[in-house]
């Protein structure tokens, strides 16, 4: 830390930094939640950012996804890569996952013999200058200007409301799925056709919300999900007229009538805008995966990269459920907004943050309100699979009596094998070459998924349906549509189709 001056660090200085950050606020018991959550490269990111703070893990992920990007394709992304494998193989070395309190400690006394602290980060790349005006932390510039609705537009606005329900399998476009996400909060009482400020949370709620993700929870969260992604995706002028139509006091009319100037509106989803990271802690997984390492073990579970979608809304919604437990909503939004570095906002961004943050928190007060309202028993579902999801991201599964006698065949299976009754520790689908109960592997499964392929055409069975199953973990059918997100089915569908043109 004496060899790095503020302002003036290499990545070993500024790991240095953040970790002696992170431990003088534990010791004074002034950490937020959310640093429970942090790896290595975001205790990397926070002492670039030193001594500045942010506003809660949202800005932050997004300011530190935004800051990788920028470094990406310069010769300090390549320092950040050698800082993940290092990470990565500290943990292989240690047998410690890689957010391991005494991993992090260790990685400190290794960065030095890695060369990580030859080089200086110029003051331009550090956060407090990078990030200035940047779209992941402020938002849309003030001065964006949304384009003038075609000719025929209130024809188009009207065959948007008129159109039917679309089949289970989803419109991959955003204006089918904004209008599939309208029609759910319609029935669930919100004024889908009065306040604009409703149209970004109904695309985010029928594209992106899990299950059992709380109502109250989507205008924020979507605010966070249309920041998050890459400034060049081609989704990005759909979400800025989502985000700015309610502070420029537009109708929902006139919102639908700027969206159908944008020919992104009307085209598929990109693949990118499909996973959510924005969390804590995902950061270094995620790269990772680009260098080709197959899994990063971290206290809580071991993530592969067709978990890294999953890993993020567990850790949301565990966020969630520990804010909700030690302040009241209410109280928590009406906190000062500061940039990236935890200074306050200049005019005239101040102003525009502040009318921004006003329009943000009626919707969540309608929201809110609805959830109350609609809260109540649940009624027996007649599909033979449903996920009930608890508010802290922990779920269970309500099967019909015929998959619960699948299950007890499956015990029949396990007794028969091992000669004994299940133990609460012993899996359920069990190797069945292995001689003690061992859980199936995500290589094993892999394997066999290959094995099936091989012969999928014998079987009747198109190999690109396995192949789909096998890079993203998991298989949709008409079935089992209701358990995964509009992006999970579309994930998946791609996925098959990518194989299927592998294969012609």
């Amino acid at each position: 830390m004496r060899s790095n001056k503020p302002g003036k660090l290499s990545l070993a200085g500024a790991y240095a930094f953040g970790y002696a950050g992170l431990g003088f606020a534990q010791q004074e018991g002034t950490e937020p939640d959310w640093w429970q959550e942090t790896d290595p490269l975001d205790v990397l990111f926070l002492g670039t950012a030193w001594p500045g703070n942010f506003r809660d893990e949202f800005e932050f992920a997004n300011a530190r996804d935004a800051w990788l990007r920028l470094l990406r394709d310069t010769v300090h992304g390549k320092g950040i890569r050698r800082f993940v494998r290092e990470a990565v193989s500290t943990s292989e070395e240690l047998s410690l996952s890689v957010d391991d309190g005494e991993l992090m400690l260790a990685l400190v006394g290794r960065l030095e013999a890695a060369g990580l602290d030859q080089r200086r980060l110029p003051r331009r790349l550090l956060p407090e200058a990078a990030l200035q005006g940047c779209r992941a932390v402020f938002g849309p510039s003030p001065e964006l200007c949304l384009p003038e609705p075609p000719e025929n537009a209130e024809k188009r606005v009207r065959r948007f409301w008129k159109a039917e329900k679309e089949d289970a399998w989803p419109d991959s476009t955003p204006q089918g799925i904004l209008r599939d996400g309208l029609r759910r909060f319609h029935e669930a009482g919100l004024p889908v056709q009065e306040e604009s400020g409703v149209l970004l949370p109904a695309l985010y709620a029928a594209l992106m919300a899990k299950p059992g993700e709380p109502m109250e929870d989507m205008a924020e969260h979507a605010a966070m999900w249309a920041l998050s992604l890459d400034e060049t995706s081609t989704l990005i002028p759909v979400l800025d007229a989502l985000l700015v139509a309610p502070e420029l006091g537009m109708s929902v009319a006139e919102a639908l009538g700027c969206l159908f100037a944008l020919p992104a509106f009307t085209k598929p989803i990109p693949s990118e805008a499909l996973l959510w990271t924005s969390s804590p802690g995902l950061a270094l997984p995620r790269i990772a995966f680009e260098l080709g390492i197959s899994k990063v073990f971290t206290r809580k579970t071991v993530v592969t990269p067709d978990l890294l979608d999953w890993v993020g809304m567990h850790t949301r919604m565990r966020l969630n459920a520990a804010r909700r437990g030690t302040a009241d909503l209410d109280e928590t939004n009406g906190t000062d907004r500061t940039d990236s570095t935890g200074n306050p906002q200049d005019e005239p961004d101040e102003q525009w943050a502040e009318r921004r943050e006003a329009v943000r928190e009626a919707v969540l007060r309608k929201l809110r309100k609805k959830s109350r309202e609609t809260a109540g028993p649940c009624r027996a579902s007649e599909r033979p699979v449903e996920r009930i999801w608890n508010a802290d991201g922990s779920s269970e599964i309500r099967m019909s009596t015929e998959l619960q006698n699948n299950l007890e065949a499956q015990l029949d299976a396990f007794r028969e094998k091992f000669g004994r009754e299940p133990e609460p520790d012993d899996p359920v689908f069990f190797d069945p070459d292995a001689d003690e109960p061992t859980r199936l592997t995500k290589e094993h499964f892999d394997t066999k998924m290959l094995e099936i392929a091989e012969h999928a055409v014998e079987m009747g069975i198109d190999p690109a349906f396995l192949h789909a199953w096998r890079e993203v973990g998991y298989v949709v059918t008409e079935e089992n549509r209701n358990m995964f997100t509009t992006a999970e089915v579309l994930a998946f569908s791609r996925a098959v189709t990518r194989h299927q043109q592998a294969d012609a």
